[in-house]
């Protein structure tokens, strides 16, 4: 199991036999890799950030028990994620790469084999759906609305559907109208149910919600969605750079409250604390 050879491994070999042995047994289980596709996990740090580790494949560690390889082979599996702070001894599991152990697992259903396990797989939407991207491609916004509103109505709408018929409305000069579907964007996200490959149309439509807020001359509105860009200035550089220079803006740039969220987004972007 672990290659003695190498530095990493040299003192189990140091070990007596039975410490040895006490050491492999504790590694007996289901070592998995395969990437987080929605999480309601949070990370600690300076700021408490939900949704750790969407998005990542990763490794983890299954203690032994009644789940078997048969049971998660190409599955999709919800569980529980405990992190082990390896500081290089031989705990469970981080010799084998990772501090995560998964547990409480249960089998949810079939994964996307060939697609990613990224991906919320294939949806099969409706006439109105699919014409209403047409209409959107060709940029024929009021006719995509529409489509997009009766689609709604069917329940056959997603985040991308919602960020388009926001945008649309954008578009026609129709923030007011723009923020009903963007906000439902926003409460997805606040409920961890946005799969990872809808992850670059949500942020689209939540930094497009506090643009909207802007042109309705909500400055307060605006910077609360602006806000959540600063917990991770790695992660979402694009937009704190883009909110300080939109057109969208200019219509709070004079606010107090987009002055201080200038303030703090300048810092976070040259890496101050």
């Amino acid at each position: 199991m672990f290659d003695t050879s190498k530095p990493k491994y040299k003192f189990i070999a140091d070990l007596d036999p039975a410490g040895r042995q006490e050491l492999l047994d504790s590694y007996k289980g289901l070592v998995v890799k395969g990437t987080v596709v929605m999480s309601r996990a949070v990370q600690d740090g300076v700021s408490k950030s939900k949704g750790a580790l969407q998005g990542e494949t990763t490794i983890f560690f299954i203690r032994p028990g009644i789940t078997s390889c048969e049971m998660i082979h190409q599955k999709r599996v919800t569980g529980n994620v405990a992190e082990k702070c390896c500081n290089g001894n031989g705990d469970v599991p981080c010799l084998l790469g990772s501090g995560l152990v998964l547990a409480d697992v249960k089998v949810a259903g079939d994964a996307m084999v060939g697609t990613g396990l990224e991906k919320k797989g294939v949806r099969k939407h409706g006439k109105e759906y699919i014409e209403a991207e047409k209409k959107y491609s060709e940029k024929k916004y009021k006719d995509a609305v529409k489509l997009y509103e009766k689609a709604e109505t069917e329940n056959d709408i997603d985040v991308k559907g919602l960020f388009r018929m926001g945008n649309a409305l954008r578009e026609l000069e129709k923030c007011s109208l723009a923020t009903r579907p963007l906000k439902k964007i926003w409460d997805l996200q606040q409920a961890n149910k946005v799969w990872a490959d809808e992850e670059l149309d949500a942020r689209r439509g939540v930094f497009l919600l506090a643009r909207c807020n802007s042109k309705n001359g909500d400055p307060s509105g605006a910077v609360f969605y602006l806000n959540g860009f600063l917990l991770d200035p790695k992660k979402y550089h694009s937009e704190l750079q883009q909110s300080l220079k939109h057109k969208d803006f200019g219509w709070i740039h004079t606010s107090k409250e987009y002055q201080q969220y200038k303030i703090d987004a300048e810092r976070k972007l040259s890496g101050r604390p």
